[in-house]
């Protein structure tokens, strides 16, 4: 009796993960500096994409760092469920419920962190700058639009690259 889809969907973990996996993505190069992976709730336990959200971690990075506990069993970052968009009144329980998930971070010697999720991303960001951990947050997405490879034939007549400044960017 419900709304029927006239398309799959798919979460873009799952796309990027499989895309990367078959070489329909191809990648100039991988990150190299520390890195580590947010679990995010509805991602990772509601969706079903621990595995494929820590090996598209793996296939991005050079120094892959896991934290202490991952995938389903991973710590809630303190952004999720409503929390972020609730307003500045929730801000401090956030940050304090946060911190587990910021001693975990920090554990990981990790620089960069890939976040899949917009509450998490806000939400580690804060934390980034309450606990001074030093890190980047980003989305998969980010990574790999600056390190595809674009096959030739879709570069269109501007031919234009990637600049060593954009580079270091993510």
């Amino acid at each position: 009796m419900g709304y029927e889809p006239k398309q799959e969907v798919v979460h873009s973990v799952e796309l990027f993960h499989d895309y990367i996996e078959s070489g329909r993505i191809k990648l100039r190069e991988k990150v190299k500096v520390p890195t580590t992976v947010q679990d995010p709730c509805n991602v990772i336990r509601s969706g079903g994409l621990a595995e494929k959200n820590r090996k598209l971690a793996e296939m991005l990075s050079e120094d892959f760092r896991p934290m202490s506990y991952q995938g389903n069993y991973n710590f809630c970052c303190g952004g999720g469920g409503g929390a972020m968009p609730m307003g500045g009144e929730m801000r401090p329980h956030r940050i304090k419920c946060g911190k587990i998930k910021a001693d975990q971070i920090r554990e990981t010697g990790a620089k960069l962190v890939f976040v899949p999720c917009h509450n998490c991303i806000d939400q580690i960001r804060d934390l980034n700058k309450e606990y001074d951990l030093g890190i980047k947050a980003v989305h998969f997405k980010e990574v790999i639009t600056h390190n595809m490879v674009i096959p030739e034939h879709m570069l269109g007549e501007t031919k234009e690259t990637v600049t060593e400044e954009e580079k270091e960017e993510v």
